[in-house]
């Protein structure tokens, strides 16, 4: 296991610095960046982009912000995506999961405040939730997997598996949501167009036993939620204003008890 690096910090605002963040999983390096304060501080929260075209800075327009408030953040690139490169195909949803673990263990991160994630990426977020114990769940437009998905290696095979599928209720990443008992919010796009209205009922369904659920649906918004945010500067500050009092929610709630 390679530790994260702190070489190379650079400015990202005015007030956030970006340290590189290169953690050993199997033959592979993952490579990410941690955004806080001030050099070593720790991360408080752990971003998990989701699949498609993306990488770890697609949610740097909020984490930002939030680290400029004291809300320190990790995030890195799964295999086949961004810096960390090689090849998606052979990789699954189950080793999504295992190379966040190994991000999770090199920074020491044993229970972030939150975890943030989007489509793919709620699925893997929600499959943590029973090993890291966040105090919050943040999710972009999350999508859900059957468990039939869970090893199989992206591909053909896979993309199989999807278009046949049909019991989203069975999927591990709402029976792990039902057990969860830290602050939930969910974020839709008013014409999401890629999760089925029925998998965005049951990860609202599946919060049952959460201190708090709050479900925010962004008007004129599709699924691309993180482009269209970053070109609506006034509705991407009011996200993050509450996600940092949901923040500040859960953590004084979970210090108190």
């Amino acid at each position: 296991m390679q530790a994260p690096s702190a070489t190379g910090a650079i400015k990202s605002g005015a007030s956030v610095l970006r340290s590189t963040l290169t953690v050993a999983h199997g033959p592979a390096l993952l490579h990410g960046s941690v955004l806080s304060q001030a050099p070593q501080q720790p991360p408080r929260l752990l971003s998990l982009h989701g699949g498609g075209q993306t990488d770890h800075r697609r949610m740097d327009y909020l984490l930002a912000p939030l680290a400029a408030a004291g809300w320190s953040s990790a995030a890195f690139d799964h295999i086949g995506h961004g810096t960390t490169g090689g090849s998606l195909l052979g990789s699954s949803l189950s080793d999504r999961q295992a190379q966040a673990r190994s991000v999770v263990t090199a920074l020491g991160l044993q229970r972030p405040a939150a975890l943030m994630a989007s489509s793919m990426g709620g699925h893997t977020a929600c499959c943590l939730l029973d090993v890291l114990q966040p105090q919050a769940l943040i999710l972009y437009c999350p999508a859900a997997y059957v468990s039939a998905a869970e090893d199989q290696p992206f591909g053909p095979a896979f993309q199989h598996t999807l278009r046949t599928s049909t019991d989203f209720a069975a999927s591990p990443a709402f029976a792990a949501l039902r057990r969860f008992r830290g602050h939930v919010l969910l974020v839709w796009g008013e014409h999401e167009q890629v999760i089925p209205p029925a998998v965005q009922q049951l990860y609202a369904d599946s919060a049952s036993a959460a201190a708090s659920l709050d479900i925010v649906r962004l008007p004129g918004a599709d699924h691309r939620l993180h482009l269209w945010l970053q070109q609506q500067a006034e509705q991407a500050a009011a996200l993050q204003q509450r996600i940092t009092q949901l923040l500040r929610t859960a953590t004084t709630r979970h210090s108190e008890g």
